[in-house]
Parts: C-alpha cells; sequence; structure tokens
C-alpha cells in the first residue's frame, strides 16, 4: 500500500479537492485515513468502502450495484441515464459541485472492458490523476515537469497521438509520435531529476510506478 509520504514523490496531495472512487481495484483503509480529502463513491464502490469502515461524503451513479443495506446508511445522488457511465455521471456531479481535480481510485480491476472505457473517460477529463497498487497515471499536455526518483519505471502512450520530447529519460524520445493502437514507449525509465517532457502536439498518458521494478530495464546498456 503507497503511502501519503511515498505518494508526495509522484503527486502534490494540495493541488486536490476531493478522492473519486471506481468499482475496481481500492487502496486499503490507511490510505483514506492518511488523506485530507472527501470521498466520493461511484455507485458500487461505496460495498468495497464501507465494509473498509470508510462512509464516503457522497455516492453518485444509478444505484444498481450497491446493496439496499448501505444505500440506507449513505447520502446518495441517483442519476438514472443509460447514456453514461456511473464514473461520467460521478464527474459531471463532482464539477457541479467544486469536487474537481480529483485523486481517482478503482480505475483498473475487474473486468477489461470497464478498465478500457475508464482509462477512455479519464482521458477526456483534465487535471485529474489515477492511483492503483503501483502506478500513478496523468494525461499530459503541452510542457511538463516531474520529480520522480531516479530508476522510476514510466511508460507514454499517445492517447490518441502526440508528438513528445523528453529530456531525463533513459531512453530519451526526440519528436517521437505515439499513437494508441500504434507506436508507444512502454517501460522506460528515469535517469535524471527533474524529468521534462514536452508534448508538441496531442495528448499523452504517462503512468508512473510508484514501487522499485527491478528487471531489464536497470541493467546498464
Amino acid at each position: 500500500m503507497i503511502t501519503i509520504n511515498e505518494l508526495s514523490q509522484f503527486i502534490d496531495v494540495c493541488k486536490y479537492k476531493s478522492i473519486l472512487c471506481l468499482d475496481g481495484d481500492l487502496p486499503e483503509r490507511e490510505f483514506f485515513e492518511q488523506m485530507p480529502l472527501p470521498i466520493i463513491s461511484a455507485d458500487g464502490a461505496t460495498n468495497k468502502l464501507m465494509k473498509m469502515g470508510i462512509t464516503p461524503e457522497v455516492v453518485v451513479g444509478d444505484l444498481d450495484s450497491i446493496s439496499p443495506e448501505i444505500l440506507r446508511c449513505v447520502r446518495y445522488e441517483k442519476v438514472i441515464d443509460q447514456n453514461y457511465s456511473d464514473f461520467q455521471k460521478v464527474l459531471r456531479y463532482m464539477a457541479c459541485h467544486d469536487l474537481l481535480p480529483a485523486i481517482i481510485c478503482g480505475i483498473s480491476g475487474g473486468h477489461i472492458d470497464h478498465i478500457v472505457n475508464n482509462v477512455n473517460i479519464f482521458m477526456q477529463t483534465s487535471d485529474n490523476v489515477f492511483i492503483t497498487d503501483d502506478v500513478v497515471g496523468y494525461k499530459i499536455q503541452g510542457d511538463c515537469q516531474y520529480t520522480f526518483p531516479i530508476d522510476t519505471k514510466i511508460s507514454i502512450i499517445g492517447m490518441p497521438e502526440c508528438v513528445i520530447t523528453t529530456q531525463g529519460l533513459k531512453w530519451e524520445l526526440r519528436d517521437f509520435y505515439t499513437t494508441y493502437p500504434g507506436q508507444n514507449s512502454c517501460f522506460n525509465r528515469v535517469a535524471k531529476t527533474p524529468l521534462s517532457v514536452q508534448i508538441k502536439s496531442g495528448t499523452a498518458l504517462l503512468m508512473a510506478y510508484t514501487n522499485k521494478v527491478v528487471d531489464a530495464g536497470l541493467i546498464a546498456i
């Protein structure tokens, strides 16, 4: 489980207004207890939070996945519109209540179609960040800098495409055209800090591993 001290190497918690929990793999209870932010839950994620003893500020969705017993114990906003997923519904609620940008948990885990769709929706938002057990994900545009620890394993994927130049990776990218589907830059390493990323056009998804990954990428070439 990642702690706030470890997470601070990857994101500035003070920049975010809330935590959004989706119905995927969630951090353990201690993570939420450390975070000084309100927790907003998308429907079925509430079952997992309440099992951990964590009560969300509000539950948003069509409420078809939350148990009736738990529903009686929480504040909720029922939104029935099958043109939108619960993730989209809760984002709209949070935008209306000044709860964005958010740290998003539960984007992965469960069925693969849910994961792919969650990433798709995430890439349509701005300034949010997602965390899984060992990865932090960012939508990036323009010029960005990161103070990741040396040897942090990262992947950068055009979503759907971008032209990117970096300074600070083990395998630098120079006007690299990356697309999804298509060519991308997976399993790179941070060689120096700060890492500078320049997106000359388009948008990318950057994912950084919060734990130390020992593999061939650590072998000097």
